[in-house]
C-alpha cells in the first residue's frame, strides 16, 4: 500500500512528469500571463499584524495555514493572502530520467493541486529560519519537515526560500521557491515490490 509517495512526489515534482520542453524563441510569448486565473487577484483577506508584520511571521503563518490533519478544509483565501498579487512560485525537483530542473507557476495553479493534497492529511513545520533583511525587502530561508500526521514520522525534509516585500502596512511573500527530499522513514510507507511469478511452459 503507497500511503504517501504519489502526494509528495506531487509536490515536489508538480504534476509529475518529465521537465517542460524546450520552446524557440518564436514559440515564447511576448507578454506573459500573471495569473492562470485573475478574477483571484482581485481580493485578499485581512489578516493581523502577528501574521504578517514580520517575514518570520508571515512563515510561520505560511506553515500554519497550510497544515492540518485529513479532511480539515484549508483557509484557502486565507493562503492566498500571504501572497502578493504577482507572486511566483518555482519548485525545484529532479526527474528520475531527465535529471534536475524546475518548474515556475503562479500561485493558482500551484494551490490548485496543492490544496486537495494538503487536505488528505499535512503537516508542514519549519526546523529554523534565516533572514536577511534591507529596508522593505528580505531573503528568508526555512528548511522544513514534513509529516502526514501531526506526530508521525517525517517523510520528506526541505527547504523553502522566499522573497517577502513591505508595502508599508504589511510582509508579502512575491517568490517562493522550494526544494524536497524523500527520507528513510518514506520507504516503511511503501509496501516491498513482489516477486515475479514465472510461469513453468507447459509440457
Amino acid at each position: 500500500m503507497i500511503r504517501s509517495l504519489f502526494f509528495l512526489t506531487a509536490l515536489s515534482l508538480v504534476a509529475q512528469g518529465p521537465p517542460p520542453a524546450k520552446k524557440s524563441a518564436a514559440d515564447l510569448p511576448t507578454s506573459p500571463q500573471m495569473s492562470s486565473n485573475p478574477i483571484k487577484e482581485l481580493v485578499r483577506a485581512e489578516l493581523s499584524p502577528a501574521e504578517v508584520g514580520s517575514p518570520e511571521a508571515l512563515v510561520a503563518t505560511l506553515y500554519t495555514f497550510i497544515s492540518g490533519p485529513k479532511d480539515q478544509k484549508r483557509d484557502i483565501e486565507k493562503i492566498r493572502a500571504l501572497f502578493h498579487l504577482q507572486a511566483r512560485l518555482t519548485v525545484a525537483a529532479k526527474h528520475p530520467a531527465q535529471g534536475a530542473f524546475m518548474r515556475p507557476m503562479d500561485l493558482e495553479a500551484f494551490l490548485s493541486f496543492a490544496i486537495p493534497q494538503w487536505e488528505k492529511g499535512f503537516f508542514e513545520r519549519g526546523t529554523a529560519v534565516s533572514v536577511q533583511k534591507q529596508e522593505g525587502v528580505a531573503q528568508v530561508w526555512s528548511p522544513y519537515e514534513i509529516r502526514l500526521e501531526a506526530g508521525g514520522p517525517v517523510l520528506y525534509t526541505g527547504i523553502n526560500a522566499l522573497q517577502c516585500v513591505w508595502d508599508g502596512k504589511r510582509w508579502w511573500i512575491m517568490h517562493l521557491a522550494f526544494q524536497s527530499a524523500p527520507t528513510a522513514a518514506l520507504a516503511a510507507t511503501v509496501d516491498p515490490p513482489k516477486p515475479t511469478v514465472v510461469a513453468e511452459p507447459k509440457k
